[in-house]
């Protein structure tokens, strides 16, 4: 359960499918049933800073509302699973937000894409009903634009890389009277604890050192800072998987089971028709990668590249959506990405 996007499977409407108690609705389309591959402000993309280790909840605080009597308390510092304990009273009437741990990296800003990782429980009870941590798996979303719950939106826009946050929500910046399900009931106050890993806007591009290709027989990709421009040249595709970074980032590597956030553009070398892209929608890609949760290609081009590239995919069907196509994406098509690394989490 989280704010859902998506992405390339085996055979994918859009690059692949989550979903969390968070998500209000948010998907990841482009060509009707399309494959879309389906977020780093703090540390070269990868890593945030925060000025304390340790977070409780008598930590710092700055909240959008003034909190009326007793908070949830907290143990465990910043990057650790939390735990939340709820106080025996009333819950506040308005939207807490209380810093943990102060970050010291760039602010969210609404419109960005945000990543993080979270744990949710019920004032009622204090039964944890959605964690992150507990997946294993950061959570990416729109923030701002109404992709996730009203107090998430409220309360995270503003705080910085590298902080912690606890989040108490009362039912109207929650779900109201129209619950998920289970376990969340009706008029339910639910309380987060929030760490914020990175940001990402949604015109940022790859920021590494120029490295292209001079092969003709190859496509062109350009390298300057903004939505890549892809020329297919004449002649046939390769029946192999190319994986050609034209722009090389300095950042961390990719790894096998990272939450990454990208922007890409897809065309189809039998004709150039761009068939998905990222720039358009305003917003960049999070998935995650070598674990099957996007199409071969990505998962075996992308693993091992440096935060900050522009990668050139040249994509059979057999790494791609294979004989039974996708879309407008036929079963004997060879495509081609460019994709940029913004971030690794």
């Amino acid at each position: 359960m989280f704010p859902s996007t998506s992405a390339p499977r085996a055979r994918r409407s859009s690059l692949i499918a989550v979903g969390s108690v968070l998500a209000l609705a948010a998907t990841l389309s482009a060509c009707g049933d399309d494959p879309d591959p389906t977020v780093d402000a703090a540390a070269s993309a990868t890593a945030t800073t925060s000025e304390s280790p340790a977070a409780s909840a008598s930590a710092s605080e700055s909240s959008t509302a003034a909190a009326t009597g007793e908070l949830p308390t907290v143990k465990g510092g910043f990057g650790e699973t939390p735990t939340i304990t709820v106080p025996d009273s009333e819950p506040p009437s308005d939207l807490v937000v209380k810093t943990l741990t102060k970050g010291k990296g760039p602010e969210v800003e609404a419109g960005e894409t945000l990543v993080v990782n979270y744990a949710g429980v019920r004032w009622d009870d204090g039964k944890t009903f959605d964690s992150s941590f507990d997946r294993g798996a950061p959570a990416g979303f729109g923030i701002g634009v109404g992709a996730v719950i009203p107090g998430w939106d409220s309360g995270l826009v503003g705080l910085k890389a590298g902080t912690r946050a606890l989040l108490v929500l009362p039912p109207e910046e929650a779900y109201g009277d129209t619950p998920p399900g289970d376990p969340i009931q009706a008029g339910d106050t639910l309380v987060f604890v929030v760490d914020i890993l990175g940001s990402h806007a949604g015109d940022e591009t790859a920021k590494g050192e120029p490295a292209p290709t001079e092969d003709d027989s190859l496509p062109y990709v350009s390298i300057t800072p903004k939505a890549p421009e892809i020329v297919i040249p004449a002649g046939s595709p390769t029946k192999q998987l190319i994986t050609i970074p034209v722009v090389v980032g300095d950042g961390p590597k990719v790894q096998k089971g990272d939450t990454i956030v990208v922007q890409y553009k897809g065309v189809l070398w039998r004709n150039g028709k761009e068939f998905d892209a990222s720039w358009g929608r305003g917003q960049p890609f999070v998935t995650a990668i070598g674990q099957g949760a996007v199409i071969p290609a990505w998962d075996k081009g992308l693993v091992g590249q440096t935060i900050g590239s522009r990668v050139m995919l040249v994509v059979p069907p057999k790494d791609g959506y294979g004989k039974a196509g996708n879309g407008d994406i036929k079963g004997t098509d060879t495509m081609v990405f460019a994709v940029d690394i913004l971030g690794a989490y």
